[in-house]
């Protein structure tokens, strides 16, 4: 049986689709990974972004700071530096390290993700009978 997933009434239902891909039962005995990411907005060059309805921010103004933890805002820099590097002919093995330099931010952005320790609120997925 494969596992299926939708979400609705900002819940996510998972169950067990039968063989004939028509039929649906309750999830089996088992362990569900559920992996998420997260994607800034974008900035814009007002001062102050915009939310929308749900007070969920969808442009980020120039005075504001992104979601991404502090301390790793100089990894962003590592990136920039290495793209003016590759526009001069001789700055080629500038460019290499600062992208080095910015590989490793993102080795360490992504072990401090997998390390649960986010100072956003967390989501809780909380069990429904349907």
């Amino acid at each position: 049986m494969a596992k299926v997933y939708w979400t609705d009434k900002d819940a996510i239902a998972v169950a067990d689709l039968s063989g004939d891909n028509v039929t649906l039962s309750g999830p089996s005995a088992g362990t569900l990974s559920l992996h998420c990411s997260r994607h800034d907005s974008p900035f814009v060059s007002i001062d102050n972004g915009v939310n929308n309805a749900d007070s969920i921010r969808i442009e980020t103004g120039m005075l504001e700071s992104p979601v991404i933890p502090p301390e790793f805002h100089e990894a962003l820099t590592y990136k920039a530096i290495a793209h003016g590097y590759e526009k001069a002919p001789d700055g080629l093995q500038q460019a290499q390290y600062f992208h080095e330099k910015f590989d490793q931010a993102i080795k360490d952005g992504m072990r401090e993700a997998n390390s649960h320790k986010s100072e956003e609120t967390s989501v809780v997925i909380q069990g429904r009978d349907f």
